[in-house]
């Protein structure tokens, strides 16, 4: 049982499905209202950011989509939509792993190791935007390809201790509501400060678009600020991939 007011109390639920993200989005063209959610066992063709396929084993992983329409509607804040949907996540699995860590801009990190990841599309119609958020989040897989970087909660807890992936759900969504209803008011800087106490980017060595830099900071879109690690002036990074250096 779902303990939210919105989110996934109207719920499609799918043994096999190909994306989740690709049914919740015809779901909301044809007018779901705001926090539908689609959930499935498994997906055949999940996909990450950037195109990038999801490993989505079927029965072992949540694998969500969410339909979103704020009451505020479409804004400029919504830049930082994955930030915000990254936080909701990492609140509520950190009563499990309180030292999962937030790396810009949509994974969810124990260590150097990935335990979720967020993928926020959406399709205009007219003047008005479908948003969809979706999410997966590694839970009871015991067994994960090396070349993934990749872990999960069975991995991270001690045997016996794993939660089943219907409590984490009911745990993420009600963290997840409370942390969206911040940003839809305030944008980014209402969620900075949590974001900012999380970030395995901040302060650390990185690698954006083959140049060494570090992460400085946040900008009021959820934009990061880096500089080159030699020193000298910032500047912004919106979309380009970000990889850790050295340990931290």
């Amino acid at each position: 049982m779902l303990a939210t007011e919105v989110l996934g109390q109207l719920r499609e639920h799918h043994v096999s499905l190909a994306s989740t993200n690709d049914r919740a989005l015809a779901w909301a063209r044809a007018g779901a209202p705001h926090g539908a959610m689609v959930t499935a066992d498994e997906q055949t063709a999940g996909r990450g950011r950037l195109g990038r396929r999801w490993v989505s084993s079927a029965g072992e992983g949540l694998y969500v989509s969410v339909v979103l329409r704020p009451e505020r509607g479409w804004s400029s804040q919504w830049a930082a939509l994955g930030l915000a949907v990254g936080l909701g996540l990492r609140e509520g699995l950190a009563g499990w792993l309180p030292g999962l860590r937030l790396k810009w801009p949509n994974d969810l990190l124990v260590g150097p190791c990935k335990l979720a990841g967020v993928l926020c599309e959406t399709r205009w119609q007219g003047a008005a935007p479908d948003v969809v958020v979706g999410f997966g989040i590694n839970v009871l897989q015991r067994e994960l390809a090396a070349e993934l970087h990749a872990t999960s909660l069975a991995i991270e807890l001690a045997p016996g201790t794993c939660p089943s992936r219907q409590v984490v759900l009911a745990t993420v969504l009600l963290a997840l509501e409370r942390v969206l209803g911040e940003f839809f008011v305030g944008g980014f800087p209402a969620i900075r400060a949590g974001y900012e106490r999380h970030s395995a980017v901040l302060g650390r060595a990185l690698t954006v678009g083959g140049v060494a830099v570090e992460g400085l900071g946040f900008d009021d879109d959820g934009a990061l600020r880096v500089r080159a690690a030699g020193g000298g002036p910032s500047w912004r990074v919106e979309a380009e991939d970000v990889w850790l250096r050295g340990p931290g």
